[in-house]
Order: structure tokens, then C-alpha cells, then sequence
């Protein structure tokens, strides 16, 4: 009986805090997704220990809806001169740069040339592009099985002041439907949980629902038909979840016998586009927590003032206190934490200020890597932590002379700015206002010091939370905009960048077990001279070129490849083994030891490296240089080695 671990949305699930769970547990993990993350740093391949871009089974969009499980979509991608280009004055005409001097002229005269695509829909509100969008939909959207209305569709919206002003030109150009056809869904809102159940119902308004971020994922509405992107997307992974939102199949959606068969999509933003030219981008990386960042920065200070240059007491009394500081909250971690007792190596070396005497670069990745993500604080004033982490920033973007310092520096000086404005009426900044002026000079910041800059992060820490953000300054206008193009049903492969050499690579050893190379390599039997051209024929041949092989998977040979995805047969596993079993007269511990390895090379095809041996899962309960003396574990690798040449080997 083995332990199984089932992971849905595995994409996310498997990394931060949940991780110290499947490291944990010694057991089989099965991961679910349809976004698999292919981030440098967060690979679901990787933690999966499969092949990039080749998961171990794949259902991908076009054999769902092959399948009838899922329903294509129909891409209608417009592009309009101000999304697409923004607005310039020079170009308007003498009506419109009427209204757009009126509109943007500031209280002291000031008036921009021109107005960026990023800050519409920001900030700036044009009327005559909404109302583009709204009646591109009205007029062209899938309608419901009446004909008269269109059918339930999702607007993506900017922001809720964008949702806001869609729904407020909806209302204005349809007053017919009496503000309840088109409503606007904000986490926010007041019985906003409500208006989703209601939009949910086939027979019930809302029809149309103008989301921010609520309505991306995780909703299930299986009559929406239309989609409007009116936001951009830059994560493959949420527009692949947004667009899975109109997939759902939906039987006689439009009377007894018409299916729901298709959705539409309309994209004024250029999603589609972006994809297509970005077919490897590369995912944000999930971010630290504000504590495990000021941690980190805290450990790399602590690094910095080693050097010779802070030899000064004033230097070493600063570094004190931060290694005080970091000890404090490492040697506070409380060991029935199961993330902890996994790192507990990590914590018994660094609980102590003496570990501190001379960190080599070494530790300071140790420390950082092992220990920030698991440090606590009880300093709940979330906007002072945050502000010692932009001033540790600041301070290390000083030392390292990183381009980073100016925006750092312009963060604090508007921060300082800020509380200046309200400095009368709080005792509390009144004090400090010598100190905010000074900070807010450029003369302050042409040669900063560090004890300086340490010292404005102690004495303005806890003003952060006096600060208010003044409101943005929303701008309506109502400027002539025009559709510049308009692309229809243009191919967007899906699959998920499923290189497509990749699969049907693994398609074909998946599905040709029986085929005699891979019915060796399974077996653990050499291949010949013929079997080995006859791998080479299919796979630089038949199903794609040298270069395509190159490309995808280096220069793995083709017996590991076949190998990684065909698995090894069980009984030729255990045969390789069997004499090491019986002839030394092993122990109930060595024998389970042996065994996992076992199922590790059936599912793996072999194992890279002896020094696997000393790595998860091998580790724990007893390690392979606990269970086995210098001899067994000689003859240990020498079997591990042997099973992963003979899917190179080839014999006469």
C-alpha cells in the first residue's frame, strides 16, 4: 500500500508554504493542472521531475474539444488609434483639441502632448472608445436562444473605476434595460457574492458582467458566449484561465438540439498578439512575503559590513544589532512547525551569534534560501515593515551601485513629502519635520551615507502609517477614436506551448511500447546496432529533424530519453537488484531502502547520478551512508550506473 498525494491546481499549490507538505510526506504525487508554470525558478516540471514542455500525461485543448468536452473559441481581435497608439494632441481635430485643452490642462496651465495607451483606462476615461467596445458587442456579440439579447458575456475591465464608467455608458446608450442588464462585479461591492449567483442563472440578469480580477477564474457559467478583453493580460497562465471561462460545454443552449458550439472573444488590447510573439514568456516569479524580504535584506547588510571599509565601531555596533535582530527570529522558530523540523539543519547552525562572526557568500545563501521564507514577526504595523524593506533596499542598492536606488529614493522622498502635508495636525510628524525636509532635498541623496539612511528608516518607520494617498485624479473626456484594424479568427495555437516535436515524441513511445527498442530499453536489454538506427530513423526522421531533436532535448541520448518516458518494466527493475537482495543478507531497513529506489527508476527509466542516493526521498527515514557500509555501497552505484549505460549501450 503506497501513500498518494493528489495536488490540484498544482501550478501554484506546490510552492511557498505548502511545499514543506510534499517534502514531508514520503509518497506518490500526482499533479493537476491545465497551466502548468514554466518559470526559471517555479517549474511544475521540474518539482514533477518531468521533461519541460512534456508532462507526463497531457489532455490538451484540442482533443477536449475533439472530444466534445469543451467548446473552441473565435478570436475577434480590433485595434482602435488610442488603444493602440494613445493620444496626441497634434493629431486631433480642432474640436477634439478643444475638448482636450479643457480636459487636460492642469491648475497651473500645464497641458501634456500626448497621452499614453498605458494610461487609458489608468486613470483617463475616453467615452467614444468605451462606447466603441459596448456597441462592437451589442452589435456583433453571440446572442442568447430568443435572438433579441446578447448572450451572458464577461468584460474584463482595467480597474473598477474603468468597470465603473463601462457600466455607466452601457446604462446611458441602453436605458431600455433599466441598469440592471449590465452590472459591474468588484470584490468590494456590496452583495457583490449575490450579483455573481444571479449572473450564474441562465434565466436571470445580469447578462453582461464588467469584472476586476473576481471573474478570471474559478467560475463556472457554462451559458457565457462572449468574452471582452478590455485589460491587458501579460500572464500566459490567467489568459488561459480567462479564456476558460467561455469553454464550457452547454447542451441546447439555444432551444432543444442547439448546442452551445463556439464563443466568441473580442481582444482590443492585443493579447493574442503579444502571445504569438511571446511563445516563451517567461512567468513572474511568486514573490516573498515583506517579512522574508526584510529578513534577507537584513543577512545581506550583515554580509556588506564585513568588509575592511566598515572596520569602524559605528559600523560593527549597526551590524550587531541586525545579527541580533535575525538570531532573535531564527532562534524563535518553533520546531513542531513542519516546514522548520525540514530546515532544522539550517536552524541549529544559525540561531547563534557566533555563526555570524564571518559569513562566507555561502551561508548568506543559506541563510536566505533556507530560513527567510520561514521567519515570523510580531511587529504588526504592516506599513513600517514595509518601509524598512524599501530603506534596506535603498541602502543595498547604494553598496552595490544598482540602477534600482533611484526609484527607491524617489519612493521615500514622496513618502517624506507626503507627511509633510499633514505635519500640523499630527504631533507624532510634527516632531520629525526638520528630518522629512531634509530627506526631500536632492541634496540629501548626492553622497547618502548608510548610518544616515539606517537612521531615517528608524526615526520615520513609524510615521508610515499617518500617510494618506491622495485619490487619483480621474480624467473623463470624450475624444473622436477610430478602429485602425480588425482581425478575425487568426490561428492562436493552444496546448499550452506544448512544443509540438515534444509531443509527438512522447506521443509515439507512449504509444508504440511494443516497438523492439522500446521494448529493450524497458526491459533493460542493450540495444543493437539496428535498433539504435531504427530510433534514430523515427526520431530525427519520421517525426522531426536532428535539429528539431537537438533543439528539444540537447544531447540526451536517445536510449535515457525513451527511458524517461516509457518508465522501466518492474520485474527488470527488481532483476537488476535481485542478487544484491539475496546474497547480502539485508536488513528490513535496507530492503525498503532498495525497493524505493526501485520505484523511483520504474517511474523515472533510471536514475541521473548515484548522488541521488543522499538526496528526497532517499534522506529520510536513515540515509543510503546510514543503511549500507563502504562495500555495499560500492556495489550499490555500480548497479545504479549499470542500469542507466545499458540505454546507451549498444552491443554487436
Amino acid at each position: 500500500m503506497h501513500d498518494l498525494i493528489i495536488v490540484d491546481e498544482s501550478h501554484r499549490s506546490i510552492f511557498r508554504k505548502y511545499k514543506a507538505i510534499f517534502d514531508y510526506f514520503d509518497a506518490y504525487l500526482v499533479g493537476l493542472t491545465a497551466t502548468p508554470r514554466e518559470d526559471v525558478h517555479k517549474s511544475t516540471y521540474e518539482f514533477f521531475e518531468a521533461e519541460k514542455g512534456v508532462p507526463t500525461f497531457a489532455y490538451d485543448y484540442e482533443t477536449a474539444i475533439k472530444d466534445g468536452v469543451l467548446v473552441p473559441y473565435y478570436n475577434i481581435e480590433v485595434k482602435t488609434k488610442f488603444l493602440t497608439h494613445g493620444i496626441s494632441y497634434d493629431e486631433l481635430s480642432p474640436e477634439d483639441k478643444e475638448r482636450y485643452e479643457e480636459d487636460f490642462t492642469d491648475e497651473d496651465g500645464e497641458m501634456p502632448e500626448e497621452i499614453l495607451p498605458s494610461e487609458l483606462n489608468e486613470f483617463i476615461f475616453n467615452q467614444d472608445t468605451v462606447d466603441r467596445v459596448i456597441n462592437d458587442l451589442m452589435t456583433n456579440g453571440l446572442r442568447d436562444s430568443s435572438g433579441n439579447r446578447v448572450g451572458k458575456t464577461i468584460i474584463f475591465a482595467q480597474n473598477k473605476n474603468h468597470a465603473q464608467f463601462i457600466v455607466d455608458r452601457f446604462n446611458a446608450l441602453y436605458p431600455e434595460y433599466k441598469g440592471t442588464f449590465c452590472r459591474r462585479v468588484v470584490c468590494d461591492d456590496d452583495y457583490v457574492l449575490d450579483l455573481i449567483l444571479q449572473f450564474k442563472d441562465p434565466e436571470k440578469e445580469p447578462y453582461i458582467a464588467v469584472s476586476v480580477d473576481m471573474l478570471d477564474t474559478g467560475i463556472d457559467v457554462p451559458e457565457i458566449v462572449n468574452l471582452v478583453f478590455f485589460k491587458r493580460v501579460r500572464s500566459k497562465i490567467k489568459f488561459w484561465q480567462m479564456i476558460g471561462r467561455g469553454t464550457r460545454t452547454r447542451p441546447d443552449l439555444f432551444g432543444p438540439g442547439w448546442h452551445k458550439e463556439h464563443f466568441y472573444i473580442f481582444d482590443y488590447l492585443g493579447n493574442f498578439e503579444f502571445f504569438r510573439e511571446h511563445k516563451q514568456e517567461i512567468e513572474a516569479t511568486v514573490s516573498r512575503s515583506t517579512t522574508a524580504e526584510v529578513f534577507a535584506r537584513r543577512i545581506q547588510l550583515i554580509f556588506h559590513l564585513q568588509a575592511a571599509v566598515f572596520a569602524e565601531e559605528e559600523y560593527q555596533a549597526w551590524r550587531r544589532a541586525l545579527v541580533t535582530e535575525v538570531t532573535r527570529q531564527i532562534a524563535g522558530l518553533s520546531l513542531e512547525r513542519v516546514d522548520v523540523r525540514l530546515k532544522r539543519k539550517y536552524v541549529d547552525k544559525y540561531n547563534r551569534e557566533e555563526a555570524f562572526a564571518c559569513l562566507s557568500e555561502q551561508d548568506k545563501r543559506e541563510i536566505i534560501d533556507h530560513l527567510a521564507d520561514l521567519v515570523t514577526t510580531a511587529d504588526n504595523d504592516d506599513r513600517a515593515l514595509e518601509f524598512d524593506n524599501i530603506m534596506y533596499g535603498l541602502m543595498l542598492a547604494e553598496l552595490e551601485k544598482k540602477g534600482s536606488f533611484k526609484g527607491l529614493k524617489r519612493n521615500v522622498m514622496n513618502r517624506a513629502a507626503l507627511l509633510l502635508k499633514n505635519s500640523t495636525s499630527i504631533p507624532q510628524v510634527k516632531v520629525k519635520i526638520p528630518l522629512l525636509k531634509e530627506v526631500i532635498t536632492e541634496e540629501f541623496w548626492e553622497k547618502p551615507e548608510l548610518l544616515r539612511l539606517e537612521t531615517i528608516r528608524v526615526e520615520l518607520r513609524d510615521l508610515m502609517k499617518f500617510i494618506v494617498e491622495p485619490p487619483p485624479d480621474l480624467i473623463y473626456t470624450n475624444l473622436h477614436d477610430e478602429e485602425i484594424d480588425r482581425t478575425a479568427g487568426k490561428d492562436f495555437r493552444a496546448g499550452y506551448d506544448l512544443q509540438e516535436y515534444k509531443r509527438k515524441v512522447n506521443k509515439f513511445i507512449e504509444e508504440n511500447k511494443d516497438n523492439i527498442a522500446i521494448h529493450k530499453l524497458r526491459n533493460n536489454i542493450p540495444l543493437t546496432e539496428t535498433d539504435y538506427k531504427m530510433l534514430e530513423r523515427i526520431l530525427t526522421g519520421e517525426l522531426g529533424t536532428k535539429e528539431d531533436y537537438e533543439r528539444s532535448f540537447k544531447n540526451t541520448p536517445f536510449g535515457l530519453l525513451v527511458r524517461r518516458i516509457a518508465k522501466m518494466e518492474r520485474e527488470a527493475a527488481y532483476k537488476a537488484f535481485s542478487s544484491f537482495i539475496n546474497e547480502q543478507n539485508l536488513n528490513s531497513d535496507q530492503i525498503a531502502f532498495v525497493e524505493k529506489v526501485i520505484d523511483y527508476i520504474v517511474q523515472n527509466g533510471y536514475m541521473e547520478s548515484p548522488a541521488e542516493l543522499t538526496k528526497p526521498p532517499f534522506d529520510k527515514p536513515r540515509s543510503f551512508v546510514q543503511l549500507f557500509d563502504h562495500k555495499l555501497q560500492k556495489e550499490f552505484v555500480r548497479i545504479i550506473n549499470e542500469l542507466k549505460e545499458n540505454a546507451t549501450k549498444i552491443t554487436s
